[in-house]
């Protein structure tokens, strides 16, 4: 990143639900940070089109959505639910790929890789796409600006009463935006949120707003890198972590609390509430806390990067925990009282999460082992393995 430039991010997002989050950034008045640099990818016609046509409509401006922010990528209609389809997809068209985000992105400090767990092409592909960029592009495929792009995965865990092929790739797909086969860090960092933690348990189908709340973590997290009060950022939230070996995250966030009535410590308490995983925060061995609060509080004084690192600390005394993190406060436009607090709690214990997948991913494991459960094709007795020993590696590291 250039001295004294924002942190300029893109976004790539893969699958039907990842183009479907993507889509909703068009429909932003504004996106501070990331602008236009936004590439949505499916492996089949009908499902990027559907998602050109959502951008299209939250759009008013005319703009050639598909020609330029949508690609068609691989030789098969569709995935067929199989990670390894929408891996192989990826392989198959990786040069395109490539080629699409230099001409979109022009240059970028950050990329955000969206993909939905539950599926095959965003689950098979982003993984793959994350580790080439990282590891695997050769010199005329890279370029200069490439080299130190840092790489953020957000994952969103199937509901939990879809079917068991959806839990098996879930869980196969987050053990590779950990680690890659060889054992190896694969994404800088893993951004997780389920969607039955974020629509009332499962009960509806609400793919739009549990997007638009993903959404609204993102604009914190990103945000907090774009002003003076007490700036961190994507280095920060990348740096701090890997001397841990921890750098699975989630978002816990409450909004629209009227600063002249709450404390800071109880708006801390309520964002700790709304984690976007089933998770014990009190496992968190990092926690990165955001405060966004209007410019004219900010700026007379009423809440302060003192006082906002103050409370963090009296917040983890409180709970008896000792974690580390760097704090921030983001000023956003307006003048009003209504305060925003974002947690980004990481390295906690990922089983409560898992619980709700394990059964289902081991009894696809044993049906692909009789050749009875679509999705398997090409995918080998030892790759299964190194994926279940590679998440159980890193759940050992970060759970002690």
């Amino acid at each position: 990143m250039s001295q004294g430039q924002f942190t300029r991010w893109a976004v790539i997002a893969s699958g039907e639900g990842g183009g479907r989050i993507a889509s909703q950034f068009f429909s932003r008045a504004e996106n501070p940070g990331i602008e236009d640099r936004i590439l949505v990818m499916n492996t089949n016609r009908n499902d990027i089109r559907n998602t050109v046509d959502r951008i299209d409509a939250a759009i008013t401006e005319d703009a050639d959505i598909e020609s330029t922010h949508a690609l068609e990528f691989g030789d098969l209609a569709g995935a067929g639910n199989s990670y390894h389809n929408g891996r192989k997809a990826a392989e198959q068209d990786l040069d395109r790929i490539i080629n699409r985000v230099k001409r979109v992105f022009g240059t970028a400090d950050a990329f955000l890789h969206v993909a939905t767990l539950g599926g095959g092409t965003g689950n098979g592909s982003i993984p793959y796409v994350i580790d080439q960029f990282k590891n695997g592009l050769s010199v005329g495929e890279s370029e200069p600006w490439m080299d130190s792009v840092i790489h953020v995965a957000m994952a969103v865990w199937p509901f939990y009463w879809e079917p068991d092929q959806r839990h098996f790739n879930a869980v196969c797909g987050l053990s590779r935006l950990l680690k890659v086969l060889d054992g190896g860090q694969n994404a800088d960092m893993v951004i997780l949120a389920a969607n039955s933690q974020l629509d009332d348990g499962g009960s509806r189908q609400n793919y739009d707003g549990v997007n638009e709340m993903i959404i609204e973590a993102i604009d914190l997290m990103i945000g907090a890198g774009r002003e003076t009060h007490g700036v961190i950022d994507i280095e920060d939230y990348v740096t701090i972590p890997s001397r841990y070996g921890s750098y699975h995250f989630t978002p816990a966030v409450a909004t629209g609390m009227d600063g002249n009535i709450y404390e800071l410590e109880y708006m801390f308490d309520k964002a700790a509430e709304n984690p976007f995983v089933p998770m014990d925060v009190a496992t968190s061995q990092i926690v990165f806390p955001v405060v966004r609060a209007p410019e004219s509080m900010i700026e007379n004084g009423e809440i302060t990067e003192p006082e906002v690192y103050r409370t963090f600390n009296e917040w983890q005394n409180k709970h008896d925990l000792s974690i580390a993190g760097q704090a921030s406060l983001t000023p956003k436009r307006g003048r009003g009282s209504d305060v925003d607090v974002l947690l980004l709690l990481g390295g906690f214990d990922l089983t409560p999460l898992l619980d709700h997948s394990m059964d289902q991913h081991q009894q696809v494991t044993e049906n692909l082992a009789r050749g009875a459960a679509p999705g398997g094709e090409g995918l080998s007795d030892r790759e299964l393995q190194q994926v279940m020993e590679n998440l159980e590696e890193y759940r050992d590291h970060n759970e002690g």
